[in-house]
């Protein structure tokens, strides 16, 4: 038989070990709370992120669309072999590549412009507008529009001179 003794002491012991196995526990318990915490922040962080990244990307693709368009030899102000006028469009060349564009939307243009929409809009002398190209994205999330002035040439307006106008070209691609 044990003696007293020997049976307080292997109480202490016991309440001791339980003692112990519960604060292992409690911090076990804290360790994996804050664990938890951590990774819900950092997912929030990288979906943030994330978006942003996607808009960055987004308005990236905006301008490198409307600079293509801006500087597309169907449209640019050119006589023969001279230097073509900056940010000039031909409105003789706008109304035959509306036409040219919108014939070959799927087999040429949607590989340069993908997912766009461009349209000219002609403010002064007179009110015109030239939907070069239409392709907006089937249910899309977002769009991003871009604006540029340009100069409008008619060949055909002026007497011996060609006539000018004032104008911007709106480029929206869709995400």
């Amino acid at each position: 038989m044990k003696t007293i003794e020997q049976k307080r002491m292997n109480r202490r012991m016991t309440r001791k070990g339980q003692l112990q196995m519960t604060e292992t526990i409690a911090i076990l318990f804290i360790f994996f709370v804050l664990l938890l915490f951590g990774v819900v922040f950092y997912f929030r962080y990288q979906k943030i992120a994330f978006q942003e990244k996607q808009e960055e990307l987004l308005a990236a693709r905006a301008m490198e669309s409307t600079l293509k368009a801006l500087f597309m030899p169907e449209l640019i102000c050119s006589r023969g072999e001279a230097e073509p006028e900056d940010n000039c469009f031909d409105v003789l060349k706008l109304n035959a590549t509306q036409k040219t564009m919108q014939q070959y939307l799927d087999e040429y243009y949607f590989e340069i412009f993908s997912y766009a929409t461009i349209e000219v809009q002609e403010t002064y002398p007179e009110n015109q507008t030239w939907i070069l190209y239409d392709k907006p994205k089937p249910e899309f999330t977002r769009k991003e529009p871009t604006f540029f002035v340009v100069t409008l040439r008619d060949e055909l307006a002026g007497i011996n001179q060609p006539e000018y106008g004032f104008g911007y070209v709106s480029v929206t691609v869709y995400s």
